[in-house]
């Protein structure tokens, strides 16, 4: 922390701070990080491990995701790919490992920016409020649909099929996530109303099994070639950019689930 710099900025105060959670193994490096950013108007929650990390994510809303490579309980490369592969949260890398394989492997795994320690207060204040900026600002963008052939949905036998024919089986909840997305025609779907349709009851807690769902689900159609139109919408919830049908027993029905455009 000897190059973590004081001071604090001089900004026009605002009603929506940016939310950042810190995930930092050094007591001492967490605290003065903590410190720095709050003072700098950030609402920051600071954690120390990846189990505090999941009770916090799945409770709380945040924008940016500043992680630690060498945690206790989880490696931090993985948690930037869980972050990015079932959000849309910033993830700035903050680390000492500082050659080349780490950097590529941390924008790999989902890394926005990487930056190393000791880090500079004023470049990761400004690495912050860039990034969350540039994501507030992709949320206020209408959600896009996503032009081409319909995707298929059979209810019956529990099976996806892309545009291009591939199809996977899905296990149950699998299915009921699917199907309440298709269902919804393209809307966006709050975590909380994914959770009682995939049949969790306790929703606060819940939250990080849906994440854990919708991994599955994606590297199972990734290694069926596919690549899912399932897109996290900031704060929000998730849909189903395209066009996907859904079937009865008598085959594909009339009725085609759409996105709104």
């Amino acid at each position: 922390m000897n190059k973590l710099s004081m001071a604090v900025k001089n900004s026009t105060p605002v009603t929506d701070p940016v939310r950042v959670i810190l995930i930092e193994d050094d007591f001492d490096m967490r605290q003065g990080l903590t410190d720095f950013l709050r003072l700098n108007a950030f609402a920051v929650t600071a954690v120390g491990n990846g189990k505090e990390f999941d009770q916090a994510f799945g409770t709380e809303t945040f924008d940016v995701a500043v992680v630690d490579v060498n945690l206790p309980d989880i490696n931090g490369f993985e948690l930037a790919r869980v972050i990015s592969e079932t959000t849309n949260v910033g993830i700035i890398m903050l680390t000492a490992r500082t050659m080349r394989d780490d950097r590529l492997r941390g924008y790999a795994e989902g890394a926005n920016l990487y930056l190393t320690k000791p880090v500079d207060g004023d470049e990761l204040v400004y690495a912050i409020k860039n990034l969350a900026g540039r994501i507030k600002q992709s949320v206020t963008s209408p959600v896009q649909r996503e032009h081409g052939p319909n995707w298929a949905y059979d209810r019956v036998a529990q099976r996806l099929v892309s545009p291009q024919g591939t199809a996977v089986t899905l296990s149950g909840r699998e299915a009921r996530l699917l199907l309440k997305l298709a269902e919804e025609h393209g809307k966006v779907v709050s975590r909380t109303a994914l959770a009682h349709a995939m049949g969790y009851q306790d929703t606060s807690l819940e939250s990080r099994s849906i994440d854990a769902v919708l991994r599955r689900l994606r590297s199972k159609a990734r290694d069926a070639g596919m690549e899912l139109p399932i897109h996290v919408v900031h704060a929000l919830g998730f849909h189903f950019a395209g066009g996907i049908e859904l079937s009865t027993p008598s085959g594909i029905s009339p009725r085609c689930s759409r996105p709104m455009v």
